[in-house]
């Protein structure tokens, strides 16, 4: 009798599975098939992505050995091409074309917009160094202000790009005339641990040839505040007054 039932309960599995399998196969063979031609078309993305590199690497190393060569020209030419590639050249390309521009037409404004396109480019270290630059390029002309708005994403961070930084606010902060701020980011810089060897030894020079700070002797003398009173011991009484 057992025999029977698992028979029959064998039967009624296969049937039930039949049925469902008539329903669906078709959904899982596209399921199936979707799957295949994912896998198939991310394999042809990354692919065209190597070819893209691999275009933009051949771009880069001629505008570089142009470059070297002393090719201005044919070296912007080659960069210009990379400022909108997708594949990370395009940070590389801005701080190239800045760096030929200069020494090609030395158009500033040319130059500072290149820096601006690199920096939007990159969020890591070569958008940092684009942002260093730029603001060096524009130290001259901009007041403090200006220069604390344009390099306030590194100021707000640590690392050497933002000693730099801060080294860049000092100098201005002096040029204007404002020696305390100035030694204040000189005095930082100098007991940051992070800050390039470089820059700690340029702040120090910097202090030393600071004027010393002023000491307002006229200013109100703050009095100590006084000690508090000593608390009298008790009196110890006389042998007269003593309880019998």
């Amino acid at each position: 009798m057992t025999d029977i039932f698992e028979e029959v309960d064998q039967s009624l599995r296969e049937d039930t599975f039949a049925s469902w399998w008539k329903r669906w196969q078709w959904v899982v063979y596209g399921v199936v098939g979707t799957a295949i031609v994912g896998v198939a078309g991310f394999q042809v993305w990354l692919g065209m992505r190597d070819a893209e590199i691999d275009k933009s690497a051949v771009i880069y190393d001629a505008a570089f050995a142009a470059r070297e060569k002393g090719d201005l020209t044919a070296a912007r030419t080659s960069f210009t091409q990379l400022e909108g590639d997708k594949t990370g050249f395009n940070a590389l390309a801005g701080h190239m074309l800045a760096g030929v521009e200069k020494d090609l037409t030395n158009d500033m404004a040319a130059v500072e917009a290149h820096l601006a396109t690199a920096a939007a480019a990159d969020k890591g270290v070569m958008g940092d160094l684009a942002v260093l630059k730029l603001a060096y390029a524009k130290a001259d002309a901009a007041t403090l202000a200006e220069l604390e708005t344009l390099l306030k994403p590194l100021l707000d961070s640590t690392g050497q790009s933002t000693a730099l930084a801060r080294e860049l606010i000092g100098a201005k902060a002096l040029a204007e005339g404002n020696v305390d701020r100035a030694r204040s980011e000189f005095e930082a810089l100098a007991l940051d641990l992070e800050a390039p060897r470089g820059v700690q030894a340029r702040v120090q020079q910097a202090l030393a040839t600071l004027p010393a700070r002023k000491i307002d002797l006229d200013a109100p003398t703050v009095p100590a505040p006084a000690a508090p009173a000593a608390t009298p011991a008790p009196a110890t009484p006389s042998p007269a007054q003593a309880p019998q």
